[in-house]
């Protein structure tokens, strides 16, 4: 029976990290952990709010915001000759 609460190891197998790089997103306040919780002293995740959350990452979710000004469509031949913008 696989547990419901994986602590900082078992995450760390689940996304392809090392231990202390967890640890230190940890400190840091990085945006690529998937929310999770204290449990005393403590860091834990439920496997499936984990899994949820790579889902969501893969689909493109959690991507940050594109910097800069929204972009026009570039004119058309078609438009050029009509006089159109």
């Amino acid at each position: 029976m696989q547990p419901e609460i994986i602590h900082i190891p078992q995450l760390a197998l689940m996304l392809g990290r090392s231990e202390a790089a967890i640890r230190s997103a940890i400190r840091d306040g990085a945006s690529w952990l998937p929310p999770g919780f204290k449990q005393g002293v403590r860091h834990c995740w439920r496997v499936e709010s984990v899994r949820k959350w790579l889902a969501e990452y893969e689909a493109g979710e959690h991507r940050p915001k594109r910097a800069g000004r929204p972009r026009r469509e570039p004119p058309t031949l078609h438009a050029i000759r009509q006089g159109v913008r």
